[in-house]
């Protein structure tokens, strides 16, 4: 199912010319529809499927850092001019770096390959940051006076429902064990199902354009705190 979703998504995204707007959220998508067609071809022979499962792994990881930072440019656009709006995406990977380093002592001891371990890794940390990225900005959408029908807020909102998801499913794993693998796989399957229809969702209808005075008040605001705090220094 999120093979086929994902197709018909990336015929929408060509129609639409996405990658002109989001490249890295249009990539991620053709290596997506890429990563399923070579999982389906090799799913009955053992040693090629473990092959492509855990390189495409690793290449989901790297694309969904840059989804997940090409998001928050177009979400926050000029915003970024306001210092602490420039260290949420630092902030972000920090706090997920940590909790990921955290969590590198309670992997499955199975894992002796240690690229596969960087690659788990990798994975929770996008994982992280994708619902971080998605909390933040449902919080700060609304006070800046941003257009939530926006494609990038979208793109963050089918990224945060699966690794919100995948996050708590994977913990669970974790606690119960093998016998709770079978409810995890459908559990990621529905979710990634459910973030592709967000997509899909999103990108059928026309990108309602930004107003110019979007954000604009808080950089005023910003800009008028600069000059009080100038003029509380000369007195």
């Amino acid at each position: 199912m999120p093979l086929v979703l994902l197709s018909v998504l990336l015929c929408l995204l060509m129609a639409r010319r996405s990658w002109r707007l989001l490249p890295w959220f249009f990539a991620y998508v053709i290596f997506a529809v890429a990563a399923g067609l070579a999982r389906y071809v090799t799913q009955n022979q053992h040693s090629p499927y473990l092959w492509t499962y855990w390189i495409t792994e690793a290449g989901y990881a790297l694309l969904g850092i840059c989804v997940m930072y090409e998001v928050f440019r177009h979400i926050f656009g000029d915003l970024r001019r306001i210092w602490w709006v420039r260290l949420l995406v630092p902030g972000m990977f920090v706090v997920s770096a940590i909790l990921t380093a955290g969590r590198a002592a309670h992997l499955p001891p199975d894992l002796h390959s240690k690229a596969i371990m960087l690659i788990v890794l990798g994975e929770l940390f996008v994982k992280l940051v994708g619902v971080m990225m998605f909390a933040t900005t449902v919080t700060l959408v609304p006070i800046v006076g941003l257009q939530w029908r926006q494609y990038a807020f979208g793109v963050a909102f089918g990224f945060g429902v699966y690794s919100t998801v995948a996050l708590l499913a994977t913990t669970r794993l974790s606690i119960l064990g093998i016998g709770y693998a079978s409810f995890w796989s459908w559990a990621l399957i529905v979710a990634y199902s459910c973030a592709v229809l967000i997509w899909l969702r999103f990108f059928s209808a026309t990108e309602k354009p930004v107003p110019p005075g979007s954000g604009t008040s808080l950089l005023l605001f910003e800009q008028e705190l600069k000059v009080y705090r100038k003029l509380l220094r000369r007195n």
